[in-house]
């Protein structure tokens, strides 16, 4: 698999992660679920959509390897 069609799928699913995020926090809303799990969900949506965005940007691409990973967005030459 090419790294555009990894990169690509990984930000599908993670965008999807999202979206149900977006729904489960609907349907506990809608039930009155407790606002700090309501909140622990928001927490979850948000970092996962910049993940996604990260992910989008090429930012994590070391990571769609095998081999060293890379923890600083857009430093793919570490060797960390």
């Amino acid at each position: 698999m090419e790294e555009n069609e990894k990169r690509n799928l990984v930000e599908r699913f993670l965008r999807r992660c999202a979206t149900y995020a977006n729904e489960s926090i609907r349907r506990k809303t809608d039930r009155g679920v407790d606002e700090e799990e309501i909140a622990r969900w928001i927490v979850y949506r948000d970092f996962t959509l910049h993940a996604a965005e990260e992910v989008a940007a090429g930012d994590l691409d070391s990571w769609l390897e095998d081999g060293p990973v890379d923890f600083e967005p857009g430093n793919q030459d570490s060797e960390s």
